[in-house]
């Protein structure tokens, strides 16, 4: 079975083959595809609901312990100006308060105040019951399998992040190749 992940000697350009319809194709182009619609979810439920991921995303970390902004933006996997903005509102509204750092008098940390969780609290309650309306009619079962292979397939990634990430000629060997399933396998479209 040839290797259609290889580049032709042109820059940039893909071998024809490269576009064949492969299982790890089809994933990527489904994950693209889910990013892309969760994101115009998250701004249409930003004008519908008052809130946008990333002030969540800030209250629910905040939910388990205080956190200094910049620990704030790795766990979010965000840029810290992106943080810094978020936090504007929140610290304004007293979702949020700054803590002078007990390990630094220089720093502070960030705490969730009563309001805030009282706002957590509702943000899920509202996010939640949208979700189950979009998986009424799910088997529990579909759900479960579903959120599993999410969490293996984002732990993957997190795993093998660096070696992800260097081009394709500075891998000590290339990524296995990913055989079709079986026609019995074949999940229908």
């Amino acid at each position: 079975m040839p290797d259609h992940r290889e580049a032709s000697a042109g820059a940039g350009e893909l071998s024809p083959g490269a576009l064949e319809r492969t299982p790890t194709v089809e994933l990527l182009e489904s994950v693209g595809q889910l990013i892309r619609t969760a994101r115009s979810f998250s701004h249409r439920q930003t004008e519908d609901l008052g809130f946008s991921g990333t002030p969540f995303g800030i209250l629910k970390l905040l939910a388990e312990g205080d956190r200094r902004p910049g620990d704030l933006a790795v766990e979010l996997q965000i840029a810290p100006s992106v943080v810094s903005r978020a936090l504007v509102p929140l610290e304004r509204d007293g979702q949020i308060e700054r803590r002078l750092d007990p390990a630094d008098a220089r720093s502070f940390r960030l705490a969730l105040t009563e309001a805030g969780r009282d706002q957590l609290a509702r943000r899920r309650v509202l996010i939640q019951a949208r979700i189950e309306r979009l998986l009424d009619g799910w088997p529990a079962e579909d759900i479960a399998t579903l959120t599993r292979l999410m969490r293996r397939l984002e732990s993957s990634i997190q795993d093998n992040a660096d070696e992800l990430l260097q081009p394709p000629t500075e891998r000590a060997e290339p990524p296995p190749s990913v055989p079709a399933p079986a026609a019995s396998e074949a999940v229908p479209a």
